[in-house]
């Protein structure tokens, strides 16, 4: 009986030899590995689903190209040959350029001007030779068939390997148990975010301008405004996984800003353990941010947290290309669409919040309110002018003036929406009005000392008045500890105060 099974085994390499030295399914194993490769590196970032799907997206263009130049050649191996070469010019792109980049940097082959041409040429080359050759290609085929083929099992074993080994996702538990709060009043509780928002000596030093009157604003309206508070992190990413979860982030891969990072840390604040104690103790969670909360999605499209998708497509030819020519060849207004696109996800966030200030019920909420102001784009001076289009480019960032007459305008658009839920509010809410990090657009050649892009805004409202714990250089890691200790019975021990550099 051993004998007909290892006949029949052999039968069957046998034929498998046969298709890998006469098919040209090179073609489909191009993608194949293409995507593997992309999803192990970066697993377990990117949802299968995702990879699956671009997956067939890139098969299907491989064989929508093979049919295309068997018009050509009305030969399938030659045709596959162009198309696998086209594919794999769009996949490896990225990585050859940053290649020449790298030891040819400010030269004319790593310039557009060059690139387009030469590649163009050289695929021109490439067709006329395989139509005129009369040479079998079988030989290259086999080649590129068992290349790629043992590129998938290497991959599918890493893969493999790190499933098994997968630590869990980064949940960070707290030392103190959280426990439920039946006599707590239960405010509505509003948590502002403005962007970038700097403190009021980081505006002093660096800008010459003196923020104290809006400062004295909040304080007439019964704000505490914390002195010298600072961000844990200089990273949005970073700065709201830390303060939404109450911890300081561990396990990080790099102190440089990396994908991997970035979506730990968005797993994190989808997770995190502000909203799911307020979950736990009876609120409702309205997300108007600019991130997933646990099945609450986030209500725009923020400009920059990357797709998962991009991990795999990001070097790609394609995506260089759209992120460096699209607007050679975009109309004016397309251009103006995509600038303004925080201001359109502002209005919307400012819109929503107001809104479900005016919805009434018994249920207490907790509304996440996060609006890319006075970050760049710099939209409307102080007296609430529309900014030019040329000065919402690339570059303006670094201007001063512009932030600051911004930031005024910011200053007026706050106190309005805080107004606003003072005014429609049934019962008195709490307010946590606050930035996640300082200023950070500093030029190259200004030399700043990093503890600036730290310093920022944070002020809390409590209907009681009741600021006890509160205290002047507080950082945001501990900005809900001491909420929940003070007016929802936790016993939660602070946090040392201190800060994380991430490099750009």
């Amino acid at each position: 009986s051993e004998q007909p099974r290892s006949h029949t085994y052999l039968i069957k390499m046998l034929k498998l030899k046969t298709f890998l030295h006469t098919k040209p399914v090179f073609l489909y194993l191009l993608p194949v590995f293409f995507v593997l490769h992309g999803f192990t590196d970066n697993f377990p970032l990117v949802p299968v689903r995702d990879a699956l799907i671009l997956n067939a997206k890139y098969l299907a263009a491989s064989l929508l190209f093979s049919l295309l130049f068997w018009l050509l050649y009305r030969n399938f191996y030659k045709a596959n040959l162009v198309a696998f070469f086209i594919m794999a010019y769009n996949f490896f792109y990225g990585k050859g350029l940053d290649f020449l980049k790298t030891h040819f940097a400010n030269t004319l082959i790593v310039q557009y001007t060059f690139i387009l041409p030469f590649t163009v040429i050289t695929f021109l080359l490439l067709a006329i030779f395989l139509k005129k050759t009369k040479k079998e290609l079988t030989g290259i085929g086999k080649y590129l068939n068992y290349l790629f083929l043992l590129l998938i099992l290497i991959d599918s074993a890493n893969l493999l390997f790190k499933f098994t080994v997968r630590k869990k996702s980064l949940v960070y538990t707290l030392p103190t148990k959280l426990i439920n709060c039946d006599t707590c009043s239960r405010p509505d509780i509003y948590l502002i975010l403005a962007d970038e928002y700097a403190g009021k000596t980081a505006l002093k030093d660096k800008f010459s301008f003196d923020n104290s009157d809006f400062e004295n604003r909040l304080k007439s309206r019964g704000f505490y405004v914390v002195n010298n508070s600072k961000s844990n992190y200089n990273r949005t990413q970073y700065s709201m996984a830390s303060t939404l979860n109450m911890t300081y982030l561990e396990n990080l891969t790099s102190t440089g800003i990396n994908n991997i990072d970035i979506f730990q840390c968005l797993d994190i604040i989808e997770e995190n353990n502000v909203a799911k104690f307020f979950k736990k103790n009876g609120y409702e969670i309205y997300n108007y941010s600019l991130f997933d909360l646990a099945d609450k999605p986030k209500p725009v499209i923020p400009t920059f947290i990357p797709s998962r998708e991009s991990l795999i497509t990001a070097q790609t030819f394609t995506k260089r290309a759209n992120k460096n020519l699209w607007f050679n060849f975009s109309s004016k207004r397309k251009i103006q669409d995509i600038l303004d696109q925080n201001l359109n996800n502002n209005l919307k966030i400012d819109s929503l919040t107001r809104k479900i200030v005016c919805h009434k019920n018994t249920i207490p909420k907790f509304v996440y309110t996060h609006l890319v102001m006075p970050h760049y784009s710099y939209y409307f001076d102080s007296s609430g002018k529309k900014t030019n289009y040329e000065n919402l480019t690339d570059g303006n960032e670094f201007n001063k003036e512009a932030y600051i007459e911004y930031l005024v305008y910011t200053n007026k658009k706050l106190l309005e929406l805080i107004d606003h839920i003072k005014r429609i509010s049934a019962k008195p809410p709490l307010i946590i009005l606050m930035s996640d990090h300082g200023f950070r657009q500093f030029a190259d050649n200004e030399k700043v000392d990093p503890r600036y892009h730290f310093m920022n805004l944070n002020s809390v409202y409590i209907p009681d008045g009741n600021y006890t714990g509160f205290y002047d250089g507080m950082s945001n890691v501990n900005q809900f500890r001491l909420i929940l200790n003070s007016q929802f019975g936790q016993k939660l021990p602070l946090l040392k105060d201190s800060t994380s550099f991430i490099w750009y």
